[in-house]
């Protein structure tokens, strides 16, 4: 019997980090999508967290959405307030062949603000 996935771990707020260059010095900030979806946690093994951490990398997450091709390394997703970024975007079906998004997500080297914040 197929199964319609289920994304009910929880939402993610969708931003992407912009580069304002109108300025003396360039400027990074988020730039609010207005897109929220829908999340299921995927398991992340021991070796591919062991593996980031050398690299100095520390995996925050991994989740699956339904298809998205926009999302990339250049978006944050915001979860229960904390900013996660986008490390890695695959776009795989399921096991009964529904397409889907899988994110690799990462801690930012620092917290990246929006215009609004400033």
């Amino acid at each position: 019997m197929i199964e319609l996935p289920e994304y009910t771990d929880g939402c993610l707020r969708l931003y992407r980090i912009k580069e304002d260059t109108s300025k003396d010095y360039p400027e990074t900030y988020l730039e609010d999508t207005k897109l929220d979806i829908w999340f299921r946690e995927i398991s992340v093994y021991d070796k591919v967290r062991y593996e980031f951490d050398q690299g100095g990398k520390e995996i925050t997450m991994k989740i699956g959405i339904p298809q998205y091709k926009g999302i990339n390394s250049k978006c944050i997703c915001l979860i229960d307030g904390e900013q996660h970024l986008v490390y890695n975007a695959t776009h795989v079906k399921d096991k009964y062949g529904f397409p889907e998004t899988e994110l690799t997500l990462i801690r930012p080297e620092r917290k990246i603000s929006t215009h609004e914040e400033e």
